[in-house]
């Protein structure tokens, strides 16, 4: 990716970026025409491998114009790279470098924008900042500093006129999956969506969310920042500094299968601490750039901007469904099927019939590692059932189910996405544990 100091424009309106959006789509038209034509005329070589071309080229086409929208758009590319069977392994290929990889900001708006939110330029503020940025994310990007009491730390440096942009990536959005679906009330769950974007937006939002995470999980084998609220506004954030490989580059080091097992081990537990907690809250961005592999064996857990704080009703429902999967008992998924949206009266009994069908499928496969522990995330079986289910939910064109699902899906193919890259073998009857405790405490026993 350039890191040139040109990168800083960011198109705020909706008419720029629907510009871009409508840019983009004419390039992807026009990549698979000349493929068609290719085809016809027998030019370019072996099929498959012009399909690949293709899907590699529509790809680095999308991926170069999200980059340059950054905000929504690249939230949007950073979920393409999760592998869920959707779309072309190309994509996920190309589509990867969004985790990683944006172009930032320039070094005078950098500091411009610490100035406009703190009051004084980084220089006065810091007693040493690093003006390249180490990370840029969709939202913001990140640079190392050092505090006047010695401390290193992570600053965020929020990119400009995001929050302006939501309701415009919004609006093409919504005019994209309108032609996608066939049924179903989609206005709850663009809301749910909304109002976790503008969450994401607000940085002293997430100071809170960083506080929490570090007060019930900064110990042991995790760690997490701290936020220094003195030099943390809305749209710039100080954290300390969590040092650790992301993913890729702890996989590059092809680390034996004890390592993996280890940090399988601890991002499976992290969720579950989570999912089982009283708290209900979620860290739901469970994409590669927010873990760290440390070197003293800890996992480093980063930006806590997508938070998802979930109704009890739903939660609750949520281990209940669990608890029946486990038990394989038909009388008990049915009710709760319907109480968490998934079927209602209002769908015609074949759309039910298959919604439902559906359903029992992935569900009785996301229960399978709670059923024999170890459970082996190297499984090519199970990853190809998993990738089977996505393709099928990609051909649903009804909404169903609470919008609530929107952010606990984000972080369960994360999750999943995560471990099947890294290929550990994970006890799982920690988990099972914490969630019977739980459904005890709810008073739901276990089937006899």
């Amino acid at each position: 990716m350039s890191t040139s100091d040109d990168n800083d424009d960011f198109p705020a309106s909706k008419l720029e970026r629907s510009k871009i959006f409508a840019k983009t789509g004419l390039k992807v038209g026009k990549n698979y025409a000349q493929y068609l034509a290719d085809r016809v005329t027998g030019r370019g070589g072996d099929a498959d491998e012009r399909r690949q071309a293709l899907n590699t080229q529509n790809a680095e086409d999308l991926l170069r114009e999200f980059t340059r929208l950054r905000g929504t758009a690249l939230k949007l590319a950073q979920s393409m790279s999760m592998d869920t069977g959707m779309l072309p392994d190309e994509f996920m290929d190309v589509m990867a470098e969004a985790q990683y990889s944006v172009p930032p900001m320039n070094k005078a708006l950098v500091r411009k924008r610490v100035r406009d939110a703190l009051g004084q330029f980084p220089e006065r503020l810091f007693a040493s900042f690093e003006p390249t940025a180490m990370a840029a994310a969709s939202l913001g990007q990140v640079h190392r500093a050092r505090l006047p009491d010695g401390r290193d730390v992570a600053v965020k440096v929020q990119y400009p006129n995001v929050r302006e942009t939501i309701e415009s990536d919004l609006a093409v959005a919504r005019s994209l999956f309108e032609r996608l679906i066939g049924g179903g009330d989609i206005d709850a769950h663009f809301e749910e969506v909304r109002t976790r974007l503008r969450e994401e937006t607000d940085y002293l939002q997430e100071a809170d969310h960083i506080d929490f995470f570090a007060e019930q999980y900064d110990q042991g084998d995790i760690v997490t920042p701290r936020a220094v609220r003195e030099f943390t506004s809305e749209t710039v954030l100080t954290m300390t500094y969590v040092e650790g490989r992301h993913l890729d580059a702890f996989l590059d080091d092809d680390p034996d299968q004890a390592t993996r097992d280890h940090y399988g081990q601890l991002l499976w537990d992290f969720l579950h601490e989570q999912v089982a907690s009283n708290q209900r809250t979620l860290h739901a961005d469970a994409h590669p750039g927010n873990f760290l592999f440390r070197e003293d064996g800890r996992l480093g857990v980063v930006d806590f901007g997508c938070v998802k704080t979930f109704p009890q009703d739903f939660r609750d429902d949520m281990l209940r469904l669990y608890r029946a999967r486990i038990d394989d008992d038909p009388d008990a998924i049915a009710p709760l099927l319907h109480d968490l949206g998934i079927l209602h009266e209002d769908l015609a009994p074949a759309v039910r019939d298959e919604i439902r069908a559906f359903f029992d499928r992935y569900g009785s496969l996301i229960v399978e590692p709670y059923r024999q522990s170890p459970f082996d995330f190297g499984d090519a079986g199970f990853r190809e059932r998993l990738q089977d289910c996505f393709r099928a939910a990609s051909e649903m064109r009804e909404v169903v189910g609470s919008p609530h699902f929107i952010f606990l899906n984000k972080a369960l193919v994360g999750l999943l996405n995560l471990l099947i890259q890294l290929r550990p073998r994970v006890d799982t009857t920690r988990s099972v544990r914490l969630i019977d405790d739980e459904l005890e405490r709810l008073g739901v026993a276990p089937v006899a």
